[in-house]
């Protein structure tokens, strides 16, 4: 009598290797989230200059711009492993030179300033790294899954538990966080350097190949990483392209590869619109909550709390969306969907249509970005992969610097006519009506691309 099949899986895991790697992004999340809190405090502390605290702000975010494309170049030729750990070491370095200048009394605005450049170099690294060592870690149709843990474990360390720790750390002394952030590097490097040893055999069902990312892969290999990715015949590396000669080549083709992919091309254009759309409202938001929607410090904390709530439902449930809607619809469906909210939002400033509004359209964006990030992972050569997420997160960088200055320059142009806290809605109507006319006119393109490329 044979013996009864078992039934599939419906969640096949992960695995070790990932999980680890999980655990790394998980204590470096939370070590940016306490710093989101210590470091604009410490920058007040040290002089009441808005334009003095401001400037340390700008110089954290500089590198995202300046440095973005040249990282993506260094995560191409270095082995990925290597190089997160070598970050996050840096990382830990800085802060416990940081604490040591605080509890001297040393510490300065140019100084803090420095730090937060220098901080935010290696985060670019970092951060493109990660994003690019994924596809090394999971099989191609566990992406989603994986990203939305990730995307998750970044909302959960960064929002629910480092800013709060961090307001609560300064209390007992404005080094104190310093020493939680070293402690917390040290988790993630030490998670890291166990990752790069663990190789269980047949763990998590993917097959060798192209993206190793310096992680070993099945039955412990661990070997370099291929040099033709998955582009085919024609598209090897170019070993002689070392040293600052050949970085600008090297940035040339993570460009040229988005700009020849039809379905990358069109998402980079989608991105310069609706980042800078989005981004005229975050630098009135607190604006539009104090005066339009009439809160204070702890609704605007509750607010935030439910966009944050929406985002790691959103980041749990692309797997399930993706798998439940036609294919290639997601991205579509989830950019039409945002752009609805944000204009009832717009037409309705009430505090629990804000609050519903805030839930799911960051629930939304995250859905719509994750869907795309895995697309992206999916579909391009291993060895272009850290150029090709640098260049893009370059252009999103972008555009929200430009919309946020924008965003300033549209509620005081509307004032005199429309009223400030009127003009103060405006932001959010324009978010609206961009990703409706985006959905309106590139929509189906973006659905029949999809489908194409991500069959």
């Amino acid at each position: 009598m044979s013996r009864p099949l078992p039934a599939p899986e419906a969640d096949p895991p992960l695995g070790r290797r990932f999980r680890a790697f999980w655990t790394a992004a998980l204590a470096s999340n939370l070590s940016d989230g306490v710093a989101m809190i210590a470091v604009p405090w410490l920058a007040s502390s040290l002089s009441s200059d808005p334009l003095l605290v401001a400037a340390v702000a700008t110089a954290g975010r500089l590198p995202w711009l300046l440095l973005g494309l040249p990282a993506g170049v260094l995560v191409d030729r270095l082995p990925r492993a290597a190089l997160m750990v070598s970050a996050n070491a840096a990382r830990l370095a800085l802060w416990a030179l940081l604490a040591v200048a605080v509890a001297s009394g040393w510490a300065s605005v140019p100084l803090l300033a420095a730090f937060a450049f220098c901080f935010g170099a290696l985060e670019v690294c970092y951060d493109t790294a990660a994003e690019t060592a994924v596809p090394a870690l999971v099989p191609p149709d566990r992406l989603e899954r994986a990203n939305g843990h990730l995307r998750t474990g970044s909302l959960v360390a960064q929002e629910f538990a480092g800013r709060p720790l961090g307001g609560l750390l300064i209390a007992l002394g404005v080094f104190v966080p310093f020493l939680v952030n070293i402690a917390a590097l040290a988790v993630s490097v030490l998670a890291l350097l166990r990752l790069r040893t663990a190789a269980p055999a047949g763990e998590n069902g993917s097959a060798p190949g192209p993206g190793t990312a310096g992680f070993p892969r099945e039955g412990g290999t661990g070997g370099p990483r291929s040099t033709t990715g998955a582009g085919g015949p024609g598209e090897t590396r170019a070993a002689g392209k070392r040293g600052l000669r050949g970085v600008g080549a090297d940035v040339a083709e993570g460009v040229r590869a988005i700009l020849r992919q039809p379905l990358l091309r069109l998402v980079a254009g989608i991105s310069l619109l609706v980042n800078t759309s989005y981004a005229t409202a975050l630098s009135t938001q607190v604006l539009f909550v104090r005066e339009t929607l009439g809160l204070g410090p702890a609704g605007f904390g509750l607010l935030m709390a439910f966009a944050a709530v929406g985002g790691v439902i959103g980041a749990q449930s692309v797997a399930r969306l993706r798998a439940a809607l036609p294919r290639g619809v997601l991205p579509t469906a989830c950019l039409a969907s945002v752009g609805a909210v944000y204009v009832l939002i717009a037409w309705q400033p009430l505090i629990p249509v804000v609050a519903l509004g805030y839930l799911l359209a960051s629930g939304l964006i995250i859905g719509y970005s994750v869907s795309l990030v895995s697309i992206r992972q999916r579909i391009t050569p291993d060895r272009l992969l850290g150029r090709v997420n640098a260049a893009m997160r370059t252009v999103g960088w972008g555009a929200s610097a430009v919309g946020m200055a924008a965003g300033g320059v549209l509620v005081s142009a509307l004032t005199p006519s429309w009223g400030h806290e009127d003009a103060l809605r405006a932001p959010y109507a324009l978010i609206g009506l961009v990703s409706l006319a985006v959905t309106a006119f590139l929509g189906a393109r973006l659905t029949r691309l999809v489908r194409a490329y991500d069959g």
